[in-house]
């Protein structure tokens, strides 16, 4: 094939791929001039300012006058898209692994990556960096998170879209283009850093093609522009992905790339109807604001011009002007007809009107409500079920956009857990730090073993309960007194009040224990009996639970039987002491002598139980005799 034919990808000598990169570069720019005017466009109207720093992205025209710091502005873009930042961007959607059908040893597996990958989460700074990239996306086409590891540190980083580039006719009907580029600028001395072996040729390169970034002291910037570009492989199984990392023309990494998408995590408000890009909020409410815009100018010029009164003097009335102060006890002598003021009226009544129909067709076209844009109640709204009412139809005009928000994250971890894979397999370990209750653990990524058809990737959904301590007392209330909700730990966990501290740590000393206990019987079939201390009926509860995936999941007979001897034990222990001499209760035999500390009575199981197959109890026998050392005679 002739190389003049060939795509960048698929071209192996360095100069000639660097050559034929640099031309397509400067292609893309200019097909997405108009795409970078129009996100600037809506920059500029979101901060009321110029940004003129960014116009190497695109122009630096005004859209609207919006640079004129003279004049008043109602933004209602920036107030509507702070408000939903605010609103939404305040959840933190949890990773959450489940199984197909897994055994105990597989579920336990998935805890533990949801364990590690929320531990990934928090390492990262992702809550922190999401809430900005969907402030991004009300503001532009599209709103973009980078991926990435160095050595064994995994990052995220907003991205500004501007500087995303891609062939416009090949992802004209498909969902992703099939190329990508990212063009960014970055200091020289850290690109030098980075390829210290290269440090000769990118410094020609820097010198033959510089900037126009200035510093704080208005000097030319020692910046340097780096292209860094994705190719997808054509199929599942094909090679031909390509990545590579170019300063002008200089080759700086070219390597495979083997993944079926590319290290980003994208986030639009709306979908366009062809194109890879989305509709920002801004763009929706474009035609609204440039109106106000216009009304408020003219209503503030009119204000200037009229709101001093018009002084009327009748001619030849010798008035001296320089008497008609605005001053308290100002004497004015005249001869003829006094003067007159008048005070007209500065705009007609309905260009009012008609601003505040605009105000508020802006913020029904966003989905916003005056409560939760300006704090202020409706009319009418009294009752806290009312405003909850109110709240919840808000609150399904941004399903769709919470569906969005939490994708995103799950798009993350879906890199996260592949980066950290890669991780493993290069170093063998890649220890995670993670929150569990009220303490610190780390967990090693390699112990955890899943394959990718083990296992369904999905997020703990954004709460809808509301977010002041009174209000989401009130709806946990009123759930309790319906029945919807009875276990203490759902009460306090829904509750999640700063106060209920206490009680959380305790409820969750008692499941991190119990759950230990059990963890210790499947893993190394080692029984640790419950103790007087504990809260047995919970331990019993979670054992029985525990005992029935067991019989489900073919565990070990063994290891069965254990699970059954803490439940009897639990019961044991819950039974009320008896006087000495008198029959226990339910007319249970006591056991023979030498058999004191083990409780009253022995069952075959608790009530209701039924005992796995191969571990029937025989006629005069109690428990289940094929797992425990011996046994005793009724």
């Amino acid at each position: 094939m002739n190389q003049q034919n060939q795509f960048w990808w698929q071209i192996d000598d360095e100069t000639e791929m660097g050559n034929l990169l640099t031309g397509l570069i400067e292609q893309l720019k200019d097909n997405h001039r108009s795409r970078h005017n129009n996100n600037l466009d809506m920059l500029r109207m979101y901060t009321g300012r110029d940004n003129d720093n960014l116009g190497r992205y695109g122009n630096t025209g005004r859209i609207g006058n919006i640079g004129d710091e003279k004049r008043m502005r109602l933004n209602v873009v920036g107030n509507i898209t702070d408000t939903l930042v605010s609103r939404l961007g305040k959840a933190k959607p949890k990773p959450m692994y489940l199984t197909r059908r897994g055994d105990y040893r597989l579920r336990q597996n998935a805890k533990r990556l949801s364990d590690v990958m929320e531990g990934i989460f928090y390492q990262t700074g992702i809550y922190d960096v999401m809430p900005k990239v969907f402030q991004d996306s009300c503001i532009f086409d599209m709103a973009c998170m980078k991926i990435g590891r160095e050595g064994k540190e995994l990052f995220v980083e907003r991205v500004f879209p501007n500087e995303l580039l891609w062939d416009l006719n090949a992802a004209m009907y498909t969902d992703i283009p099939p190329s990508l580029h990212q063009v960014k600028m970055i200091p020289l001395e850290t690109l030098v850093l980075q390829y210290p072996e290269r440090e000769e040729d990118i410094r020609y390169q820097a010198s033959s093609n510089r900037p126009d970034f200035l510093d704080e002291q208005g000097h030319e910037a020692d910046m340097v522009e780096c292209v860094e570009s994705w190719h997808l492989p054509s199929t599942n199984d094909s090679i031909d992905g390509r990545h590579t990392i170019s300063c002008n023309s200089l080759i700086l990494t070219d390597e495979q790339h083997n993944y079926g998408n590319y290290p980003f995590v994208f986030m639009k408000w709306g979908d366009a109807c062809v194109g890879f890009a989305g509709i920002a909020l801004a763009e929706q409410l474009k035609a609204i604001q440039l109106e106000i815009n216009k009304l408020s100018l003219r209503i503030q010029q009119a204000m200037h011009l009229l709101s001093v009164p018009w002084l009327f003097v009748q001619h030849g009335s010798r008035v001296v002007e320089s008497r008609l102060r605005n001053v308290p006890g100002t004497i004015v002598n005249y001869v003829g007809q006094p003067p007159t003021s008048y005070n007209p009226t500065a705009m007609h009544p309905e260009v009012y009107s008609h601003l505040d129909r605009l105000y508020q067709k802006a913020y029904e076209i966003a989905g916003v409500s005056e409560l939760s844009a300006t704090g202020k109640k409706p009319a009418g709204l009294e009752s806290g079920a009312a405003l909850r009412t109110y709240h919840d139809i808000e609150t399904e005009r941004f399903i769709s956009v919470g569906q969005r928000y939490e994708k995103a994250f799950m798009d993350a971890a879906s890199w996260f857990f592949d980066l950290a894979r890669e991780i493993v397999q290069e170093s063998g370990s890649f220890p995670v730090r993670g929150i569990k209750g009220h303490s610190l653990q780390e967990i090693d990524f390699k112990d955890v073993k899943m394959a990718e058809n083990d296992y369904i990737l999905q997020a703990y959904p954004v709460s809808l309960l509301p977010s002041t301590p009174a209000g989401r007392l009130q709806a946990v209330t009123e759930l309790i007194q319906n029945g919807v909700i009875t276990q203490r730990e759902h009460i306090v966990r829904l509750l999640d009040f700063p106060d209920l501290e206490s009680v959380t740590s305790l409820y969750d000393v008692l499941e991190r224990d119990i759950e230990w206990r059990i963890q210790e019987i499947v893993d190394e079939g080692i029984y640790h009996g419950p103790e007087p201390a504990m809260d047995l009926a919970f331990a019993k509860e979670r054992m029985t639970v525990a005992y029935l995936e067991a019989q489900q999941d073919d565990l070990d007979l063994d290891k069965i039987a254990l699970m059954l001897q803490f439940i009897e034990a639990c019961d044991e222990l819950m039974q009320p002491i008896t006087p000495e001499g008198s029959a226990p209760a339910g007319g249970a035999l006591p056991l023979p002598g030498g058999t004191e500390g083990l409780g009253e009575t022995l069952s075959p199981g608790p009530p209701g139980l039924p005992m796995p197959e191969g571990m029937m109890a025989e006629p005069g026998m109690a428990g289940p005799p094929a797992a425990l050392p011996e046994t005793l005679p009724i």
